[in-house]
């Protein structure tokens, strides 16, 4: 079966050769796409590389056994864990219990009735999937509702203190969070800059390293970059940007009667999807930062 990079990716777990082998051909055979550790601390170092949709993890292994690097795996940094299911051919109610209480979501016992595992696979990957569908909607409320407070924290200010660039961009960071938000003035040559605590400055760099050089001839477009690693820039263009642990980037044109005024970035310290209504929100600040630069 055709695979493609949205097909789920599972990580398979065990010591014993010929078993992931066995694994990888049933896991393959459903459409599934495969990765493979041989102990629990190779499984460890795989999650972190490739973040798989699913772990099927050998319970019993030498050195870090199952029950160990899933406990392990419930303690990374990102706060999320794709459904593990255990392999055991302990089919004792200690052993169960154990594996539900290292964070599994699910087992099957040795020898595997594949059919069953296909199902039980199929079954909790499709869970997981409502289970972030409805976590990224439940986001996106939570950001949206962010933003409306912004705006009204705009709309409702009364001191001109509270209208200056370094104070909105401050509510910006404040309400929103984001780990850099930058004003660059074409028409002053000023940098107003707003960052979340422990977050670098790009003081020290030029405009046109802040620009990535993108700017030199069209003036009008929106740059929204995921991950400047893995962008089509070259390495010399993204450098100094990530030597200040920059990742995603998204610039936004300001404008004053139709000629650009500066530039609005938003970084961010991790690879980050914008998405559109994102996007859209970024340009009615811009556009609101603009009427209040234009009348103060």
């Amino acid at each position: 079966m055709k695979t493609t990079q949205s097909t789920p990716l599972i990580l398979i777990v065990d010591d014993d050769r010929a078993t992931r082998t066995l694994l990888k051909i049933a896991m393959e055979e459903e459409g599934y796409r495969v990765i493979e550790a041989k102990d629990g601390q190779q499984g460890l170092i795989e999650y972190q590389r490739y973040h798989p949709d699913m772990i099927l993890l050998d319970a019993v292994m030498p050195e870090m056994d199952g029950f160990t690097c899933c406990s392990k795996l419930c303690q990374n940094d990102d706060g999320y864990l794709p459904p593990v299911l255990m392999i055991t051919a302990l089919d004792d109610q200690d052993s169960i219990d154990q594996a539900f209480e290292a964070g599994a979501i699910d087992y099957v016992t040795k020898p595997i009735h594949w059919a069953v595992l296909a199902q039980r696979v199929k079954r909790l990957l499709a869970t997981n999937q409502t289970l972030q569908q409805l976590e990224t909607l439940q986001q996106r409320v939570h950001q949206q509702q962010q933003w409306l407070q912004l705006f009204g924290q705009i709309t409702n200010s009364v001191q001109p203190s509270d209208l200056s660039l370094t104070n909105l961009l401050k509510y910006a960071n404040e309400t929103i969070k984001f780990d850099r938000i930058i004003v660059d003035s074409y028409s002053t040559a000023d940098r107003i800059e707003s960052t979340l605590e422990n977050i670098l400055t790009t003081a020290t760099l030029s405009r046109e390293q802040i620009t990535l050089e993108l700017y030199k001839q069209n003036q009008d477009k929106i740059v929204a970059i995921a991950d400047l690693i893995e962008s089509d820039l070259p390495e010399k263009v993204y450098a100094p940007l990530v030597q200040l642990h920059t990742r995603a980037v998204l610039i936004i044109p300001m404008k004053r009667q139709d000629t650009l005024w500066g530039l609005l970035y938003i970084h961010q310290c991790h690879p980050h999807q914008w998405q559109d209504w994102e996007i859209e929100q970024f340009k009615i600040f811009g556009d609101l930062l603009m009427n209040i630069i234009a009348y103060s």
